[in-house]
């Protein structure tokens, strides 16, 4: 056998020192007979003596090429490797020159950077859905754009970010749509409150549309839930507003839903086909305590009543003591039902106008058309859809 394919046959582990005579011997029947090669024996190392790594010796740079080592390399180079900071460890010569130099990239974004760059008002108005009227500056509105754009992809107007597209309670808003869809609970009463309030001051001339499907101030166990007095501050609202409040029951409206139904204007309050109205009086859950706590409680509960019965009669047109006389116990109606009692004038059809119609492509380049002249009317709703 030739000698490099006997060595490649020993193994690698092992120096060839180390192979005893019995291993040599038992390659003769593994190559020309038909016995198996047997596992070679660990060599036996000398009591006392460890393998060490000729690159573990700390005075020893054998392993390091000539051309690498501290003596051979040019004085440049060397102040290179003793100026760097560790940060910049494990980068070519060249590659420490550029970050070390004055003009780098790392001080050039550090001169850029400032407390007032990357606060969290500055991030809102360069990459918020909504740009600041405080940026106009004597070149008019550099990076003002009305949110109408956000209707278009995301705000992709000149200048503008991309930007997420606008929530949909914010499109509702924006249409002068008011949804009531939970029972008359404080939060609700808040909301509804601010929306009229902002509708009217945007457009008194323009209505505001209130969706209702509301149990009112009790849940579907006719358990009390809210205060009757935050459905009397909402239909106060919807007195107070100079805008036109259009109601429409597109599910159900129960108790004091049913009365805010009836309070829109005459002629504008409408019901879906298949929606349910119901009429009863204020209650109150079971409760115990002093005389004078429950005389307090049957005083309130008195008063409530009889403001729901006037402002019943109010959207009905009826006589309270009708009204007063039909609410003794919970009475439903049915669509037709309704609008024979007065609680509403017709059955909502797709041809009538239940929204603010607004053509968005028509402000956009109003919008565009605004900011290439460089002025705006400062007094722009914020929303910039006035």
């Amino acid at each position: 056998m030739p000698p490099m394919a006997s060595s490649l046959l020993l193994p690698l582990s092992a120096p060839s020192s180390f192979i005893d005579d019995s291993a040599a011997t038992s390659l003769r029947p593994f190559l020309h007979g038909t016995k198996l090669l047997p596992s070679p024996a660990r060599p036996r190392l000398p009591r006392g003596c460890t393998f060490k790594s000729p690159s573990a010796k700390s005075s020893s740079f054998d392993h390091i090429p000539k051309q690498f080592r501290q003596e051979n390399l040019k004085d440049g180079l060397m102040d290179n490797y003793k100026n760097a900071p560790q940060s910049l460890y494990g980068l070519s010569p060249s590659q420490m020159d550029m970050f070390m130099t004055e003009d780098n990239p790392i001080r050039q974004q550090a001169e850029r950077v400032t407390e007032e760059s990357i606060s969290s008002a500055r991030n809102y108005l360069d990459h918020g859905g909504m740009w600041s009227l405080s940026d106009f500056g004597d070149k008019g509105p550099s990076k003002y754009s009305m949110s109408v754009s956000m209707y278009r992809g995301g705000g992709r107007g000149t200048g503008r970010p991309r930007t997420a597209p606008p929530d949909l309670p914010s499109l509702l808003l924006d249409a002068r749509i008011c949804y009531l869809g939970m029972p008359i609970v404080p939060a609700v009463t808040e909301l509804l409150i601010a929306q009229f309030m902002w509708l009217d001051y945007d457009n008194p001339a323009k209505p505001i549309y209130l969706y209702i499907n509301s149990s009112g101030t009790q849940n579907e166990k006719n358990e009390t839930v809210g205060s009757e007095t935050e459905a009397y501050s909402i239909a106060d609202m919807m007195s107070y507003v100079k805008s036109d409040v259009y109601t429409v029951n597109c599910g159900m409206a129960y108790g004091q839903a049913a009365m805010l139904l009836s309070l829109g204007a005459k002629g504008y309050r409408a019901v879906q086909p298949n929606s349910s109205t119901k009429l009863h009086l204020p209650k109150v859950n079971r409760s115990s305590g002093a005389v004078i706590d429950m005389w307090i409680k049957a005083k309130e509960l008195e008063a409530n009543s009889e403001s729901y019965i006037e402002l019943l009669a109010k959207g009905t047109g009826k006589s309270k003591e009708e009204i007063a006389k039909d609410v003794q116990r919970p009475k439903y109606f049915r669509a037709e039902e309704a609008i024979e009692y007065g609680l509403a004038d017709k059955i909502i059809d797709s041809q009538d106008i239940a929204f603010d119609k607004r053509n968005y492509d028509e402000m956009l380049a109003q919008s565009r058309a605004m900011r290439r002249q460089g002025g705006a009317n400062p007094q722009v709703s914020p929303s910039g859809l006035g």
